[in-house]
């Protein structure tokens, strides 16, 4: 990662630069489908006289698109890749923003007897069950984050076979699409709190899935603003791009996220400043680095 003095250099820059009119955001599915950046975007609007977009896509696929400089910015949450993401410089900053959580969803009734607040011990009774033919498991399977941890988490039970498993079903989708899918066949699957809760509030009964796991810290889900390196893709809009970053994590910003609701549940918590609240390193540096160009312009 470049020197804080020359990030700051570089952003500063970018921040004190002519507004362009829209900034396009490449996020996840979750934040789409939860309607977190639906209730976010009039906000921002008027604070910056600028058209907030978003591209709603797997991890996978919103990084390709920021790669080849197709959006502004990136709002994802699989912390490995946004790391290789800035080390091979395609990005330049990167901040911890809010967090979700994960939980494991099945039938109603929970026919393989998965429920646990361990998650190993739900994946393993799943697993358990999907070989006796009493259980089916449906991924995403799209290269997503959701698609990442769940992959982790097989491979920390020790659980190598499930893909050529007959019990195990890859969907190839976005998180509503998997929900729905698994709701229909009575499947179990992974998803983010707020997308369930999302569908859950929007299609009732009709979707037939109750939470089997929920509160294990391997769960937690957090996000980050990742900004994008200019020197790659000129065309994209750095000023732009750094005014989102700053709105997310200001205080109006953050307060904002943590009040957001879905069915009447807080989905989404704000972490900006204080990662290690949740066992994650600090990011006192790159904090510094954002603070210091909050307090050369306007966002708050």
């Amino acid at each position: 990662m470049a020197s804080a003095g020359v990030i700051l250099v570089v952003l500063a820059a970018a921040f004190f630069g002519a507004h362009t009119e829209k900034v396009i955001v490449a996020t996840t599915t979750s934040t789409s489908d939860a309607g977190l950046m639906d209730y976010l975007k009039p906000y921002f609007e008027a604070q910056y006289g600028a058209s907030l977009s978003w591209l709603s896509l797997g991890s996978g696929q919103a990084f390709a698109v920021a790669s080849r400089g197709d959006a502004d910015v990136l709002l994802v949450h699989d912390r490995e890749r946004e790391e290789q993401f800035v080390s091979s410089g395609y990005g330049t900053l990167k901040v911890t923003v809010f967090y979700n959580d994960f939980v494991i969803v099945g039938p109603i009734g929970d026919p393989a007897k998965a429920s646990s607040h361990d998650v190993k011990i739900c994946l393993g009774r799943i697993a358990s069950a999907g070989k006796s033919g009493n259980a089916l498991f449906v991924s995403r399977g799209d290269d997503s984050g959701t698609h990442s941890l769940e992959k982790r988490l097989w491979s920390s039970l020790g659980i190598e076979d499930y893909e050529n498993s007959n019990w195990y079903i890859s969907a190839g989708s976005g998180m509503a699409a998997t929900l729905r899918l698994a709701g229909e066949i009575g499947a179990y699957t992974i998803a983010d709190r707020a997308t369930f809760f999302s569908l859950k509030g929007s299609m009732g009964s009709a979707l037939k899935l109750e939470v089997v796991c929920e509160g294990d810290t391997a769960l937690l889900n957090p996000y980050s603003v990742v900004l994008l390196n200019s020197s790659r893709h000129p065309q994209i809009r750095e000023d732009l791009a750094l005014d989102f970053l700053l709105f997310i994590s200001s205080h109006v910003g953050q307060q904002l996220i943590g009040s957001y609701t879905v069915s009447g549940q807080r989905v989404f918590f704000p972490i900006y400043g204080s990662t290690q609240s949740i066992g994650l390193p600090p990011e006192d540096e790159v904090v510094a680095i954002v603070e210091a160009l909050r307090s050369q312009g306007s966002g708050e």
